[in-house]
C-alpha cells in the first residue's frame, strides 16, 4: 500500500465511529450479484451526485458458506471494472486489479483499528487497484456475523474509504480526490451463498467535512442471478430445419445465444421463462447444438426495506443481479 493512501485511508476509517447530522442528500447507489459456479460477483455504483462513500457494509445471505482459508498473498478474484471520480483532474478513472488475501498484520494497526476496531476478522482481503499508473490497496474485512448482525445475513464484507471532497493537503484526503462511483469485482472458490437477497448499507460522508454521516446510512439489496437454461432440438426430414426450444430459469428472461458447435449463429429472445429458434441443417454429418443466456442486472422491489434503526435513510434500490448460464448440448443428425 502506498504511504499517501495508506494514511488516508487510516483517517479516513478513523470517522465511521463518529454521528455525524442527519441525511443531507438523497443518496442513491445500486449493488448487484451474480452466482456463476463457484465465482461470486459484486457489482456496487453510487452516482458522482451522491454523497462520496464512507463505508460499506455488504452481507452475504443466511445460509452462506464460505472457504476463508487461502494463504496469505493468494489471488482469489479479479477486479475487471471500477471507477472513480477525481477531484483532483476533474476525470472519471478507470480501475483495474485483483482481489488479494492479506492479513492484519501487513495491513497495520493504522488503517484496521478506526474501522473495524478491536474486532477480529475471519479474513482480510485487498482490492489491489491500479491508477495512472499507481498502486493502491483497498483493505476489505470480512466476518461471520454474530449477534444481531446474524438478522441481515452469514458474513459481512466491510470496506472503509477516505474523503475525497475535502480540501486538499487535508489530512487523510483520498488520493487523487477520488470517489468511488463504480466497482466490480469477482472472488472464486470463497462463497456458497445461501437463498436470500444480500444486504448492503451504504453510509456516506457529510459532504466537505471527512465525516461520515451515520444517520444518512441506506440500504441497497440484490437478490443473486442465478440462471439455468435447457436445449431441446427437433429435426425436419423434410425441410431439414431444425427446431430449437428450451427454458430459462432464475432471471427468466434474457438473450439467447445459439451455438453450432463452437460458432455463434443466430438469438433469440427468452421471455417468462421460454425461447424458440431455428436453423438449417447443412450437410450429411451430425452437428451439435448448445445456447447460452445472458440477462442484465435489473430492478425490483424493496419489500420489506430494512427498519430505521438499521437503514435510517431507507432503502436506495433492490436489484436482481446479471445472469449468464450454458445449457446442455444437443446432437442432430441428418
Amino acid at each position: 500500500m502506498s504511504r499517501r493512501f495508506g494514511k488516508a485511508l487510516a483517517a479516513a476509517a478513523a470517522g465511521a465511529l463518529v454521528l455525524a447530522g442527519s441525511a443531507l442528500a438523497a443518496n442513491t447507489g445500486t449493488v448487484g450479484v451474480s452466482v456463476s459456479g463457484s465465482a461470486t460477483t459484486i457489482h456496487v455504483s453510487v452516482p458522482q451526485s451522491s454523497d462520496p462513500v464512507a463505508q460499506l457494509n455488504i452481507f452475504a445471505p443466511a445460509g452462506t458458506a464460505a472457504s476463508l482459508g487461502q494463504a496469505a498473498g493468494s489471488t482469489i478474484g479479479s477486479i475487471p471494472n471500477a471507477t472513480a471520480y477525481s477531484y483532483d483532474t476533474t476525470l472519471t478513472l478507470p480501475l483495474t486489479g485483483a482481489v488479494i488475501v492479506s492479513s492484519l498484520a501487513q495491513v497495520g494497526a493504522a488503517s484496521y483499528t478506526p474501522c473495524i476496531g478491536s474486532a477480529t476478522p475471519a479474513a482480510v482481503w485487498l482490492l489491489h487497484l491500479s491508477v495512472a499508473g499507481q498502486t493502491l490497496d483497498v483493505p476489505m474485512y470480512v466476518f461471520q456475523t454474530a449477534g444481531a448482525e446474524t438478522a441481515l445475513g452469514a458474513y459481512k464484507l466491510t470496506t472503509c474509504l477516505p474523503p475525497p471532497d475535502v480540501p486538499a493537503g487535508t489530512p487523510g484526503r483520498a488520493a487523487f480526490g477520488a470517489q468511488l462511483l463504480d466497482a466490480e469485482f469477482t472472488v472464486t472458490g470463497v462463497f456458497t451463498p445461501g437463498a436470500g437477497a444480500w444486504e448492503t448499507l451504504i453510509t456516506p460522508y457529510t459532504p466537505k467535512t471527512g465525516q461520515p454521516n451515520a444517520v444518512g446510512t441506506f440500504e441497497a439489496r440484490s437478490i443473486p442471478g442465478k440462471g439455468s437454461i435447457t436445449l431441446k432440438a427437433k429435426l425436419n426430414p423434410k425441410t431439414h430445419v431444425v427446431s430449437l426450444s428450451g427454458t430459462v430459469g432464475g432471471a427468466g428472461s434474457g438473450t439467447v445465444t445459439i451455438y453450432r458447435g463452437a460458432a455463434a449463429i443466430s438469438t433469440a429472445t427468452a421471455s417468462n421463462g421460454t425461447f424458440k429458434a431455428s436453423t438449417k441443417l447443412l450437410g450429411k454429418k451430425p452437428v451439435t447444438y448448445s445456447a447460452k443466456v445472458s440477462s442484465d442486472q435489473s430492478q425490483t422491489a424493496c419489500s420489506p426495506a430494512l427498519p430505521a434503526t438499521v437503514a435510517p435513510a431507507g432503502c436506495a434500490s433492490a436489484t436482481v443481479g446479471a445472469v449468464s448460464a450454458t445449457s446442455n448440448k444437443v446432437t442432430v443428425k441428418p
